[in-house]
Formats: structure tokens, C-alpha cells, sequence
């Protein structure tokens, strides 16, 4: 029997994101920490949640968000 071709569990990975905490994201923007908490529960800005009360922002797409084009 000829052997059998295996193929890695992931054969593509997805590119790592560059998270910065709300505290960042709002002193990048001139913004309060709380506005950014808004912002990203609004969809605003392209946010992760992690926990319950916790958000991640990525960078690239707060610095879209910065330069006042579409970051979604």
C-alpha cells in the first residue's frame, strides 16, 4: 500500500491582528476611555471582545478610523 499524503491540521494561517487595549485606543483618538467602549459596542470601530466588559481594538483598523475613512 502506498503511504498516505498527510496534510498539516492548518495548512493556512490567518495573520496575527495588533490589539491595543481601550486606554491606547482613547489617548490615540483624544477620546475617553469610555467613548472608545461605546465606539466599539457601537460597531464604529472594528473591536474584539474579550470577557465581559473587556474590548481589544485593532490597530490598523483604529488608525483608519484616525484618518476619518470607512473602518469597516
Amino acid at each position: 500500500m502506498p503511504p498516505q499524503a498527510t496534510t498539516p491540521a492548518r495548512a493556512h494561517t490567518a495573520p496575527a491582528l495588533n490589539l491595543v487595549p481601550v486606554d491606547e485606543a482613547a489617548t490615540l483618538l483624544g477620546r475617553s476611555p469610555r467613548t472608545v467602549r461605546r465606539l466599539a459596542a457601537a460597531g464604529t470601530i472594528p473591536a474584539h471582545r474579550i470577557g465581559a466588559r473587556t474590548w481589544a481594538i485593532d490597530r490598523a483598523s483604529l488608525d483608519t478610523y484616525r484618518h476619518g475613512e470607512t473602518a469597516a
